[in-house]
């Protein structure tokens, strides 16, 4: 027996099969019994958005309110879908929420209102967890808004482990998952602030960037930001700091996204973006396309160029004046798809649109993202789950 299952069962085995032959409960895991050779060692895991309590759920347990529809969508399809466990300054993974499976250690949740290097290690050691618990050795990771940064986080922290005898002896997850070389071959992120955006500087500074931004991005844009700046101030809507746009306008050899140049390097990259909303939400006039006027449109938070990563040197008003992209941030081919889509239910409320219009419950993208991961497995030769 592992250390991990140890942990999670006190020292006591239990085997309890459901009707597709994988564990009813995460706590039900023997060594003879590990799900992951149904799917040849191969695993989803979602990362969730910033400044939110995401309890941690499996192919087979979820909390009682059950999975994000996007998420469900991928169980759905046959996938093992796993979501990584997330905190915040104020709470816990299963905050708000009834009926959830046991919760990983906390050294494998991440911290949702946190930076996202370090919660980058968070989720490397959770993979290191899946692969002590269940077996699994191969993951493709989706992640959703901040998830998706934290997403890029988690791949450099795969590539770039401290190097041998510069830390003191000790039992680490993280430490586990590169030991047993575990592996990222995909990343799709679902409209993600890799470039920052203009509400998270009204976040960071309403009094400084409010009047601003409505100037140059809308006045239904500029509340958006004041939305998220009074949630930040109640209790912490994620690294502001890292999304403001001034760290993304320049190069430095400091920054954060020169700090990711290589770390994309062999992962098949997909970055879906939505691009609902003109200068006012569902202005048709500036036309949603690749064009840079196209690239002013935004999914109610964040610009789509930021969704796609991709420059904004001239069409974008301030803030920011220009964004700059390092060389090597990206692999040479990504896969860029945009949909008519809201960043979350936060903009659809907001606004008073439908729920389907957010990115996580609309079918369109929900579709893609799906094929997007089974493509890639067919790809590998890897087997879904079978059905009850």
């Amino acid at each position: 027996m592992n250390r991990a299952t140890s942990l999670l069962l006190g020292g006591v085995t239990l085997v309890a099969l459901t009707m597709t032959g994988i564990p009813a409960a995460a706590d039900s895991v023997t060594e003879s019994a590990k799900p992951a050779a149904q799917t040849g060692g191969r695993a989803v895991v979602v990362i969730e958005g910033g400044g939110s309590a995401h309890a941690f759920t499996t192919p087979w347990a979820a909390c009682d309110r059950g999975r994000p529809t996007y998420i469900q969508g991928l169980v759905d399809a046959g996938l093992p879908v796993f979501t990584a466990p997330g905190f915040g300054n104020l709470y816990g993974s299963t905050f708000g929420k009834t009926g959830c499976p046991p919760q990983p250690p906390l050294e494998v949740q991440w911290n949702t209102t946190g930076y996202p290097t370090q919660a980058g290690q968070a989720v490397l050691g959770f993979l290191g967890y899946l692969n002590e618990t269940y077996g699994y050795t191969t993951f493709d990771l989706v992640g959703y808004s901040y998830g998706g940064v934290v997403a890029r986080a988690t791949i450099a922290a795969l590539k770039r482990q401290p190097p041998a005898a510069s830390m003191a002896p000790g039992f680490s997850y993280a430490r586990s998952a590169v030991d047993a070389g575990v592996s990222i071959p995909t990343l799709v992120t679902l409209n993600s602030p890799h470039l920052g955006a203009p509400t998270y500087d009204i976040a960071s500074d309403p009094a400084r960037f409010t009047a601003q931004v409505a100037r140059s991005w809308g006045r239904q844009y500029a509340e958006a930001g004041r939305g998220l700046a009074i949630y930040e101030s109640q209790g912490g809507a994620g690294a502001i700091h890292v999304l403001e746009t001034g760290g993304h306008a320049k190069p430095g050899p400091t920054s954060w996204d020169m700090q990711q140049v290589g770390a994309l390097d062999g992962v098949a990259v997909t970055l879906i973006a939505g691009n609902y909303c003109g200068r006012e939400c569902g202005n048709a006039d500036t036309p949603p396309s690749s064009t840079p006027a196209g690239r002013l449109r935004t999914d109610g938070t964040v610009p789509v160029y930021s969704q796609l990563i991709l420059p904004c040197t001239t069409s974008c008003p301030k803030p920011p004046g220009s964004v700059y992209v390092p060389p090597g941030m990206l692999p040479t081919t990504v896969v860029r798809k945009v949909f008519p889509t809201l960043h979350s239910t936060f903009d659809t409320d907001r606004l008073g649109l439908p729920d389907a219009l957010s990115v996580s419950k609309d079918p369109a993208a929900i579709a893609y993202l799906t094929s997007t991961i089974t493509g890639a497995w067919a790809s590998a030769g890897a087997p879904l789950l079978s059905r009850p």
